[in-house]
């Protein structure tokens, strides 16, 4: 699995070549079934998640229930951006959302490869770059437009990731209660 993220690395910066066998070794494989936590809040984010097969998605806890507001899908990255670099508490927390397969590196190992490995960064600055402009595009479309319309258009733009998100998860993810999620299931006519 661990070929998942090398190659990755190297289609985004190919003049990793000649050091991509000493980079790897830094990553270990963990498998999770779905729904098993990767990550709770207030845990110590000390750890970066790379998806080799599977999903993964990012949630926040209020009021007692989970919010989900992210996924990580196959050659994505996941953790909690806002306590990793300074190995703080979680604010959020990670679950699969199937059965899922990831590479994992320590913030240690991490920082240690950024400074062995200065074009690594250029890597890691190329996926925060794509997944902050998706979060920010979401965000924009959200917020411009109806639950229902947001829900239409999830399922128009990404109807492979609409098959495997369970109801409950996807409901969360629009901000909407499953029951008005089944209604909207419904109603809906493609």
């Amino acid at each position: 699995m661990l070929q998942v993220l090398e190659s990755h690395i190297l289609k985004l910066v190919p003049e990793l070549k000649d050091s991509i066998d000493r980079i790897i070794p830094h990553f270990s494989i963990e498998e999770f079934k779905k729904d098993e936590e990767l990550l709770t809040e207030n845990m110590s984010c000390e750890r970066l998640f790379f998806v080799c097969q599977g999903m993964l998605h990012l949630y926040y806890t209020y009021s007692e229930e989970k919010h989900v507001i992210h996924f990580a899908l196959e050659n994505w990255w996941l953790t909690d951006y806002k306590t990793f670099p300074d190995v703080k508490p979680a604010t959020l927390g990670i679950a699969a959302t199937e059965d899922t397969t990831v590479a994992v590196i320590s913030k240690r190992d991490y920082d240690a490869l950024l400074l062995a490995y200065p074009l690594l960064a250029v890597y890691f600055n190329n996926i925060h770059q794509r997944a902050y402009g998706a979060a920010l595009h979401k965000q924009k479309i959200y917020a411009t437009i109806s639950k229902e319309d947001f829900y239409s258009y999830f399922k128009n733009t990404y109807p492979e990731l609409y098959q495997r998100i369970p109801g409950h998860i996807l409901a969360s993810y629009i901000g909407i209660s499953l029951e008005t999620f089944k209604e909207f299931e419904a109603g809906y006519i493609s």
